[in-house]
């Protein structure tokens, strides 16, 4: 059985692999015959597409990392607070003081 993180990374090679296979094949067209500008223009948005898929499963590996070093009650409470749930709510749950949940929400909230 394959953890999220693994099959992240796996994901994440693969997204790599098939942008390299593009600009790779745009390379060999281009030099062979002349590119239909809007083919071109599709390609570059796909590549675009891509980058930014890829740049969002690397956040999202980050915290993934992340929440495999924080100890159980405090990933619990950071997944809690990117929920959009209040800090008392949070401390009653995680068994961590108010103060703490308070500290956690500052830290992790997400812009919105």
């Amino acid at each position: 059985m394959f953890t999220w993180s693994q099959l992240l990374i796996a994901g994440v090679v693969a997204v790599a692999f098939y942008a390299t296979e593009l600009v790779v094949f745009l390379f060999a067209s281009a030099k062979k015959v002349e590119p239909d500008n809007r083919a071109v223009e599709g390609l570059r948005e796909e590549v675009f597409e891509l980058k930014s898929q890829l740049a969002q499963l690397q956040k999202e590996l980050e915290r993934m990392k992340e929440d495999n070093n924080t100890p159980a009650p405090y990933a619990q409470a950071i997944r809690m607070v990117r929920q959009g749930i209040g800090p008392a709510e949070i401390a009653v749950a995680c068994g961590i003081s108010k103060g703490e949940a308070e500290l956690i929400a500052s830290l992790h909230k997400t812009k919105n």
